[in-house]
């Protein structure tokens, strides 16, 4: 029992640590927003590959594959989610933009109990209602750049959503996946089916970076791969739905960072959502109870 409480309150830190550095890429993607987005995942996929290399090329991890296909299709799930995500902040703000994509847990819990089994008790399933009600009082707002304009069903709205399923598959094999192959090698497959999927669309515009946009691009990909390997590694030591839903910080804190930074304003139906959201999470931590 004292193990799995240890693993647990490893998982809570890498998770929260995680949703910060989330927190930190979305505000830099919103500054990057004048550059395409193919060429931002780009920029994450590869310095991600390079990290992971060099480090494996020092010995300082191993890079060993078991199951390719769940690794590709986890590779192509969160690549395609990474670029969508990315287009999302830059069409709709970071606050709408973040806090759509990220309504993933409520596809990653409904996944993890149709494939993994997870076992969802009314605890649970009252956390997941809550962080959806709450995820929903933050997209009503009017959140796209400029603040104007309320909550609608458009193009991008509908794109953002496609993503967040589509993080809700990749976090459901993301955990199948650690039963056979480490953490390094999970992230290893999404910046490498990811890269294959922008290579081409981020380099028909050839539109110049400069040493500004290239200094602000890696930044983007040092951070997100930072963030994602805490994210992966995090998942080791919770169920999908508890990790999913300490994700939902993230979109807490970017609201924050788009109402002091970037000056997008936050009314009390915001402010509301934020705090269902961060009581699901609490709710979601004490109820947490070992798997069968």
């Amino acid at each position: 029992m004292h193990a799995f409480e240890a693993s647990t309150r490893r998982g809570v830190v890498l998770s929260l640590t995680s949703a910060v550095g989330f927190c930190a890429m979305a505000a830099l993607v919103r500054q990057a927003a004048r550059y395409d987005s193919f060429m931002v995942a780009q920029f994450r996929f590869v310095i991600g590959l390079a990290l992971l290399s060099t480090a494996a090329l020092f010995g300082c991890i191993r890079l060993d594959f078991s199951n390719g296909w769940l690794l590709f299709l986890r590779g192509l799930s969160g690549g395609a989610s990474v670029v969508l995500f990315f287009l999302s902040i830059t069409k709709l703000g970071v606050g709408k933009g973040t806090v759509i994509s990220y309504s993933y847990p409520v596809f990653a819990s409904l996944l993890s109990a149709l494939f993994l089994k997870e076992r969802m008790g009314p605890s649970r399933w009252l956390a997941v209602l809550a962080a959806l009600a709450g995820t929903t009082l933050l997209s009503l707002r009017g959140a796209g750049p400029g603040g104007a304009g309320g909550f609608s069903v458009g193009r991008y709205e509908l794109l953002a959503v496609t993503g967040a399923f589509l993080s809700g598959i990749a976090v459901v094999l993301v955990r199948k996946l650690h039963e056979t192959d480490s953490t390094y090698a999970i992230f290893f497959s999404q910046c490498l089916v990811g890269l294959w999927l922008v290579l081409v669309p981020a380099n028909v515009s050839g539109a110049a970076l400069g040493y500004e946009g290239g200094l602000l691009l890696i930044g983007i990909g040092v951070v997100a791969a930072v963030a994602q390997l805490l994210m992966t590694e995090g998942y080791r030591h919770l169920s999908v739905t508890t990790a999913s839903l300490l994700a939902m910080l993230t979109p807490v804190l970017s609201l924050l960072v788009g109402l002091t930074v970037f000056r997008e304003p936050m009314n009390a139906q915001a402010i509301t959502g934020a705090l269902v959201v961060m009581a699901s999470c609490a709710l979601v931590i004490v109820t947490d109870r070992p798997r069968r």
